[in-house]
Order: C-alpha cells, then structure tokens, then sequence
C-alpha cells in the first residue's frame, strides 16, 4: 500500500500552482493635525510581501520618527514624536504643514507606500464660566480630579476681605470712609487646554475692570457722580466687589479658603495658574465680596497674560480674556397695584393706594432696609410736577403726608403708600393743549421704582425687582350715552385713537318711524361728544350697531402717517343709502377714517349684503391692512356656502377695493358655518388675516362628533381657494353654555354661567382635561381657556363662597394678558356685598406636572400646563341699583376700561360709560 501511495503523492506534488505574494501594502490613515507640545502616535499597519518587511520615513518633520522595534516580526510600525520637543527642541519651529510625508514599506523586491501630510497647530488656551451671584458659590464640576482634570480648589466656607468705602451726604458728595470686614464666597473660571501637553504648563493672569474713577458725570470730580457714574456703574471695583483671595483669609490664626497648589497668588487680582503635564482643565478661584448695596449686575473679566513655561498659545492677541458677572443679592423691591399688577391707573386729582413688595432673598428678616422712591423717566411721559408720593397716618379722614422713602422694619416685607396724581387741568382740554397733552394725546404715566442714582454706594437700601406702571385718567366724570326713554340705546363702545371713547346706538327717527344708527365719539377728558353723526338704517327693528377700531401707521411717499380706522356694522330689514336688501334682514357695514392732522372721522365706503334669510351681524373686527370682519347669525344660505339648517354661523372677509380714487367694499370671502340645528356665535378674533369663531352647537358642527347635548366650537378661516373652516367641537357631556367669548394673542377665553362649573384640577400628562363639576345649587360663572387651535387649556368656577348667590356672567375682555369679566348678583359675589354688577379678573399661569414615565417607570416626564387663578373680584357699592347690568367692556392698552352699563330707574332704562381701572377700581365719579 505504501509503495502505491508515494507516486500519487508525488504526482499531487507536481500539479501544484503557488501564486505571487502581493504587494506590501500600508495600512491605516494616520491624524492629520498634530499640537505643539502634545504626543502625536500612530499605529500602522501592513500585509503583504514575501519576507519580513522593512519600513522607512521619508520628508517627516524633524519632531516625527518610526519608533525602533525588536520585534522584526512585526507586521507594522508605530511613528511617534511631539512637536515642538523632540527632534531638537525647536518650538514653534515646527508649526506648519508638512505635505508628502512617505511612510515605505519593502521586503526586498517589492515596495508599498503611504503619503500623508501633518499640520502642527498651537495647542490653545480657553476660558469659560457662568455669572456669578453674590453670597453664593459655584458648583462643583462633575469629573474634578479624575484622568485629565485638577482638583476642584476647596469650596467650602466662606473667605473674609476687607474693604473701605465712601459714605455720602444727602447731595452725593462724600461724607467720609468707612472700614467693614466682609464675607466671601469661591467662584470659579475654567481653564482649558485643547489637548494634554507632555509639559508643564505655566500661565499668568490677572482681573480687570473698566472701572475708572475719574469717569464722573456732570463735571464732577469725586463722590457719586464719580463712583457711579453712568459709564462706572456696570463694571465692578477690583477688590471692592471681586478679588483673587480675601485679605482677612488667614485672620486669627485660621486659614479660610486656601489656594489649590497649582496657583500662586501674586496679589489681591493677579496669580500664575500651572497645569501639570497630561491635564487640560484646571481652575481659577475667585471671591465676590458679599456687599450691602444695592447694585446693578457688575462686569469685569479675567485675562491670561502671559505663557510662562509650557507650549501652548493665548491666541492671536496673545491673550484670552474671559467676561464675567457679578449678580447682586440685595434684597429687592417690587412695586404693584393692590391686586398685584404691573400697572393700573388712577384719576387726575385722586390718589391710588399701591403696594412695595419686598423679596428678603437671603438676608436675615431682622434686618431693616429702605427704598429711595422715583418716577423711572427713561419709561414714563408724565413729570415730577403730575404727581406725589404719600402716606397715610390711617386716621378717618385720613392725613396725607409726602415722602420719598418707604422703610422695612424688621419682620416687614410690604409697604402700602399711595400716588397722587396733580390735578392740573383747570378747563381741559383747551388749557392742556400748549403743553402737548391735549385731546390728541394720550393719558400720561409715571413709572414708579427707586431712585439708583441716590441708593448707590448706600447701605441697606433695596434694589428694584420690578416697576409699577401708574396711569393718570383725565376723565372724572361717568358719561351718559342712552335714555330709552327718548329712544337712544346704545349697543356696543370701543376705546382707541388715544383714549377715545366710541358709541354706536340705535334710535328711532321720528319722522320716518324708522330705525337709525348714531355714532358719537369722545376723547379722554369726556364731557359732551367731539363728533357725532347718525348713519340711516331705515330698519323697522332694531339695528343692534357694533364697532371695531385700529390704529396702524402707513406709509406715505416718503413719510409716515398714523391712520385711525373705525368699522361700523348692523343689521337692517330695510336699505341703507345706495344698498338694496337682500331679503329679510341684512347686514350692513361702513368704514371710517380719521388720518394723522385730520379733526373728524370720514366715511371711506358703505355696503348691504345678505342672503334670503335673516342675516344678523354680531361682532365686527379690522385688521392693520383695514380689511373689515364681519361674524354673525343666518338663516339664509350665503353665496358658494353650504347651510347646514337651522340657525347658521359666518363670518366673511369684507375688502376696499378703489377704482379711480373712490373706494368701495367687496366681500373677498365667506364661510359658513354650521350643523342640522341651531348653532350660536359668541365671539370673533381676528388675527393677521385669519377669522376666529367661537360658541355653540346643537348639533354636529364640522367632521367631529358630538359630545353633549350643548357643545362648543372654535372655528377659523383664512380664506383661498377650495379652502374650508378648520372647525373643533369640544366640551363635556353637560350643556355646555357660552355667553360671550373674546379671542386674542392665539388664546380663546370663554364666559359661561349654569348650575355647574368646570373642575380646574383635572389632569393628565400634558393635557388638562375640561371636566363639568355639577356640585351646588345656585348659578355660577366659569371662564374656560383654549389655544386658537382648539386644544383645550385651563378652566376656574367663580361662585360665591356659601354657593348660595346666583351669579351671572355676561361681558368678557382682554386685558393686558389677563381677561375682565362682568355681570350681576342677587347676593354677595364678594362677602358682605349687597345685589348688583360684579367684576373680576383672572389671569393664567403654568404649573408642571411630574408623572411616571411610561417606558422607563424609574424616570419622571414633566409637563407645563396652564392654570387660570383669580386676580380680584368686585362687587359694585349697591346704590349704583340693582338692576344694573354689564353690557359691554372696552379694554384701552394696560390703563383702563370702558364699562357700558344699564340701569333701571322709575321704569326706565337709562345707560352710562364707567371707567375702571385694572384692579377693578372706578375711576369715574357716578
């Protein structure tokens, strides 16, 4: 057997095919960027070739060789080197590129090679920090200690520092020095370098301020017009606010605060920071001085200035200079009305009680602080002469007496004082005009906050958290605008054009027995109307006129001019001038314009359009392009429009169009609205071109199904081409009722009143959830916020607190981000109260909610909801009547609000305009 196997192996042998060894071939792309004093290394890799392999190194920089091996096994090579140190210590030397570096690799026949290039960069120095706070540390940073990062400097406790500052006299002039010893607290910047230097490294630094003494204001050389002057204010006193180590650190024989080994302190603002080779971040420690002024945020920096050993780079400036901060931790006053708002108003000749609210933060409540009170007039018109500061001794009737400071004792946190304003209008508005505060003017404001200029460099005075914006009313007197007795009933006021007041009526003409339109317009100081004129409705019932007003800047040529625009729409059975009626009861709409310089307010154009139906117009709104909104009722069926049966919603888009320099309207579009039954209108927002609706439905409103017997919509339209309403039907499985809804600044608020209310803690994830609550017997109100989009936000019952009162809600309003709601008790919406009107304010807030995260139970997810909360609420004195009723509320920018009332006197309705502040005050004398 064996002798048969050897030639077959044999001839095996001989069929035998090698095949040629590759090529050597190098593998691996090595970094491009190396660093002045950091390792450059790597690691190659290669195959290939019939025998062990040699390599070489050609065109390398003279830092970078092949590193010797004894493994000539090895199937690789590693080149190794750090520039700027090895190959002859040539230092910035080797900055630059090298291009067509060969790394060559043969086994004696064959050859394989890698060509790289290498740029060499400066290993460069950064700094970084957050602001600091006075009386407060820095946090510790995470990895501190580890691998490539110093240890934090110690942290804990706190320095001292002594400082001498100058005392003032009443006119800021100095009155002598005084020496304190002072708390510290450690803060720190960040020094880093890019990558980890095979040295140590050794950098100077120093803190500087702009701070310059002999920047005074006003052509003073010392005192407070020096020290903080307008240009020395901001910027912090080296030593005085900040230093590098307190001066009393090593007092009595303790050592507070010591240095990390890796800086020397040269003096109070200036050191050497090392940073030991392989680190790339280490730490500068500070100490703010906990001062008792009151202080603006102060600015200073700290600057690297010079490398004195090591090879890394400051930049092209050869420094880095970091900014940072100083936070003051003053106690600080706030100033606000009596319900806590930022601004209200009060009448000329009146003073208005308002409150200063002091935040101790950190300071003991034993200590005593004071407020230097000033009329902030980088942010008010009105001048020292228009108003006063005073207090009351609490006496009936009370004695007045004027101040310019408010103190907190110890334990006292809010102080009540009162604004006067000055009574100097003998016979507006004619006496005013000189001045410039004449009808075309706008009601004056002063801004209440503390005099700086005063408490600075003074100890133990509060610093300003927030202003209190104090408007002064020129109208003192309610106005009357209806009798329905002589047939003058008015049905809707909007307040514009600075601080007019505008009336729309209707009232019967008694020639033709028909019904007409009036407008009448007063300005801010009231009394008898500036304009009046009737517009013909030639209507048997009731036009019910409703107003909108902008005011918008427009271009012309090369000029500005301010445009006031007034829209007017009602409802007619019969034809206005040049209109014809469609059919039972139409709409119909003007347009008003008074521009900048002119006296009245013009008509632009007048329109009638309808359907065959009845077509009542309820809300009216116009945008800054003037195109007018118009919302309302129908039983009709609007051109293009689908009617969904019963009582239909719409709104339309009403255009000017001008032809030869006469305008006229046109309907640009029209969406109707509706379901099977009957459908309410409750509100209209108008937001850029886009109409928003809100109310209610019967029926099924739009795709969504219906949820309870009564529901509520939010709609909007944009119009376009084969557009439609987006349309949300929402509510609960209760009648959900809407008296009036306003909608602005992407949020709807919603007025309702019933038997039952809305929980407004119900919850869950980031949702609220619009759930009824039908506790209690008696009526009550309740105000419901959603997004434009329909996404329901927040909701709060308003009741009495025994339940035992009905309370009604009929008129809603935005205000300054809040909404004003009016409407009428027969008990005590507020304790103690008799039958009558009742106001009140609710504003919104965001709260989180925490809740278990569904996918991972050990995790928590937060979500921000809104949260509706009552400001205040007002129950009118009782001898205003009980049978008074809220009709309509105005708003005028964060001032006031127009209230038009009704009341019932000897059988006769009789209707008058209030104006009350935004803390629900009356402004106006009955």
């Amino acid at each position: 057997m064996g002798i048969v196997l050897i030639p077959a192996i044999m001839a095996l042998a001989g069929c035998k095919t090698e095949k040629s060894p590759d090529n050597p071939t190098v593998l691996g792309t090595p970094a491009k960027t190396a660093y002045l004093g950091v390792e450059y290394y790597y690691n190659f890799g290669a195959y290939g070739g019939d025998a062990i392999l040699d390599y070489s190194l050609t065109n390398a920089p003279p830092w970078l060789a092949m590193e010797d091996t004894s493994n000539k096994a090895r199937e690789g090579i590693i080149i190794r080197g750090v520039p700027g140190v090895t190959g002859g210590n040539r230092g910035e030397a080797d900055l630059g590129t090298t291009n067509d570096i060969n790394l060559t690799a043969t086994d004696g026949s064959r050859v394989g090679v890698q060509p790289f290039d290498i740029e060499v960069k400066q290993n460069m120095v950064t700094m970084s920090s957050e602001p600091f706070t006075e009386g407060a540390r820095s946090e510790d940073v995470d990895g501190a200690g580890d691998d490539e990062t110093c240890a934090m400097p110690p942290m804990e406790g706190n320095g001292l520092h002594q400082i001498t500052y100058d005392t003032f006299n009443v006119d800021g002039s100095v009155k002598g020095t005084k020496t304190e010893t002072l708390n510290t607290y450690p803060v720190i910047v960040r020094v880093q370098l890019a990558q980890p230097s095979v040295q140590t490294t050794k950098i100077a630094f120093e803190l500087r301020s702009n701070f310059d003494p002999s920047n005074c204001d006003g052509g003073a050389s010392s005192g407070q017009e020096c020290e903080f002057s307008l240009r020395n204010r901001e910027e912090a006193q080296l030593s005085k606010d900040v230093v590098l180590a307190g001066n009393m650190n090593n007092s009595d024989g303790k050592e507070r605060l010591p240095q990390p080994g890796y800086v020397d302190v040269i003096d109070e603002t200036s050191g050497v920071l090392t940073i030991d080779r392989g680190k790339t971040e280490c730490f500068i420690r500070l100490e703010v001085v906990d001062d008792r002024f009151a202080e603006p945020t102060e600015r200073f920096e700290l600057a690297l200035t010079e490398v004195r050993q090591g090879l890394v780079a400051l930049g092209s400036d050869d420094e880095v200079k970091e900014p940072l901060s100083i936070v003051d931790n003053q106690p600080a006053v706030t100033f606000q009305s009596v319900t806590g708002q930022s601004a209200t108003a009060v009448t000329e000749g009146s003073a208005q009680r308002v409150l200063a609210v002091l935040d101790r933060k950190e300071a003991s409540p034993k200590a005593s602080y004071k407020v230097r009170l000033t009329n902030d007039t980088d942010k008010a018109t009105a001048t020292d002469p228009d108003y006063e500061f005073l207090v009351s001794d609490g006496a009936e009737p009370p004695h007045f007496s004027l101040i310019n400071e408010l103190n907190f004792g110890a334990g006292v946190n809010t102080v009540e004082f009162f604004v006067h304003a000055v009574d100097d209008s003998s016979a507006p508005p004619a006496s005013e005009d000189p001045a410039g505060d004449g009808p075309d003017n706008d009601d004056e404001y002063i801004s209440v906050g503390v005099d700086s200029d005063y408490q600075d460099g003074r100890i133990n005075y509060a610093a300003i958290e927030g202003n209190l914006k104090v408007w002064f009313n020129k109208m003192k007197d309610a106005l009357t605008v209806g009798d329905e007795s002589v047939g003058v009933v008015p049905s809707d006021i909007v307040v514009g054009d600075s601080g007019r007041i505008f009336v729309a009526s209707s009232f019967k003409d008694s020639s033709s027995g028909k019904y007409d339109v009036g407008i009448s317009i007063f300005n801010r100081f009231g009394g008898s109307p500036v304009q009046a004129f009737s517009v013909p409705a030639n209507s048997d019932s009731r036009p019910e006129p409703k107003l909108a007003f902008i005011r918008t800047t427009v271009e012309a040529g090369a000029e500005s001019r301010v445009r006031n625009a007034l829209a007017l729409t009602f409802a007619t059975d019969g034809s206005i001038d040049g209109g014809s009626n469609k059919g039972g009861i139409d709409e119909a709409v003007y347009l008003f314009r008074r521009d900048a310089g002119d006296e009245d307010y013009v008509e632009r154009w007048r329109g009638q359009f309808g359907t065959s139906g009845n077509d009542i117009p309820l809300y009216v709104g116009i945008n800054s392009s003037n195109r007018v909104f118009i919302a309302g009722q129908t039983t009709g069926r609007w051109t293009g429009q689908t009617q969904g049966g019963g009582l239909d919603v719409y709104v339309q888009r009403i255009d000017t169009e001008t032809n030869e320099s006469v305008e006229s309207p046109v309907v640009a579009w029209t969406s109707q609205q509706g379901s099977s039954s009957d459908d309410s209108l409750a509100g209209l927002g108008v937001m850029s071109s886009t109409a928003y609706l809100a109310g209610t439905t019967l029926g099924q409103i739009g795709s969504e199904t219906p949820i309870g017997g009564r529901d509520l919509f939010i709609s909007n339209y944009t119009g376009g081409a084969n557009s439609s309403a987006t349309i949300v039907q929402t509510g609960t499985d209760s009648d959900d009722s809407l008296n009036a809804a306003t909608i602005v600044d992407s949020r709807v608020w919603m007025l309702g009143d019933g038997n039952f209310g809305y929980n407004s803690d119900a919850f869950y994830g980031d949702n609220n959830i619009l759930e009824a609550n039908d506790s209690g017997s008696s009526k009550k109100g309740y105000v419901l916020s959603y997004d434009v989009s329909g996404k329901f936000d927040a909701a709060i019952t308003l009741n009495d607190s025994e339940d035992a009162s009905n309370d009604s809600f009929t008129m809603i309003a935005p205000f300054d981000g809040d909404a004003i709601i009016g409407g009428f008790t027969d008990g005590s919406f507020v304790e103690g109260g008799t039958p009558g009107i009742t106001l009140a304010r609710v504003g919104r807030e965001e709260f989180e909610n925490e809740e278990e995260d569904e996918d991972n139970p050990d995790e928590t997810v937060t979500y921000t909801l809104g949260k509706l909360k009552e400001e205040f609420r007002r129950q009118l004195p009782s001898a205003i009547g009980s049978k008074e009723r809220v009709l309509k509320i105005a708003p005028y920018k964060d001032e006031k609000l127009a209230v038009l009332f009704s009341n019932e006197e000897s059988g006769n309705r009789i209707y008058q305009i209030q104006l009350i502040n935004g803390d629900g005050q009356l402004l106006t004398n009955r």
